[in-house]
């Protein structure tokens, strides 16, 4: 609701008409009205008039630098944002990827574990079978172990296996047990 204030500022009254409240009204005339003493106590040949418009020219040009002030403040407030939202782009990738390797992480721990069991049933004697599957073999007997090829590699052969074939030669009949060949 607008009000009608009576104001005096450097012994000068005026008449306002505004929507403000009177303590707000009040502080503002208290501002204008040092301001414009200041400038007469400095000139004294300043006229009230003149102190006036010096007043107005000092609280103009305060009003654009603090103008100037917040745009600047607004685009770093701008750019800040955008570099706060591409790190949190960041951030998500890197959780997912995270997650995605420890996932992998405990996959490989699991397959390990699995591995070194069956490398210490191998060491146990155990007969090793076939190559690793989600699946057991049909034909698969009692303690045997299925493993892997690489690790049946790494372990060191106690006993020869009358089935396994040497790299480079190959053996022909039974009739023939000294009778050897290279492979072609």
């Amino acid at each position: 609701m607008k009000q009608k204030y009576t104001l005096s500022i450097a012994d000068m009254e005026i008449n306002v008409i505004t929507d403000e409240p009177q303590e707000s009204v009040e502080y503002i005339v208290g501002i204008l009205d040092r301001k414009m003493r200041e400038i007469a106590l400095k000139s004294k040949k300043c006229t009230k008039n003149e102190a006036a418009m010096l007043c107005a020219l000092d609280l103009c040009a305060d009003k654009i630098k603090l103008k100037h002030e917040l745009e600047e403040a607004h685009e770093t407030l701008e750019e800040r944002n955008e570099k706060f939202e591409h790190l949190c782009e960041k951030l998500e990738l890197v959780q997912k990827n995270s997650e995605r390797l420890e996932r992998e992480r405990a996959r490989l721990e699991n397959e390990n574990n699995r591995l070194r069991q069956m490398l210490d049933d191998v060491k146990a004697g155990k007969t090793p079978v076939g190559v690793i599957s989600d699946e057991e073999p049909e034909d698969m007997a009692e303690g045997d172990v299925v493993i892997d090829e690489a690790i049946a590699e790494a372990v060191p052969e106690t006993r020869k296996s009358p089935a396994k074939k040497s790299p480079s030669k190959s053996r022909v009949g039974s009739m023939f047990d000294l009778l050897t060949f290279t492979d072609i």
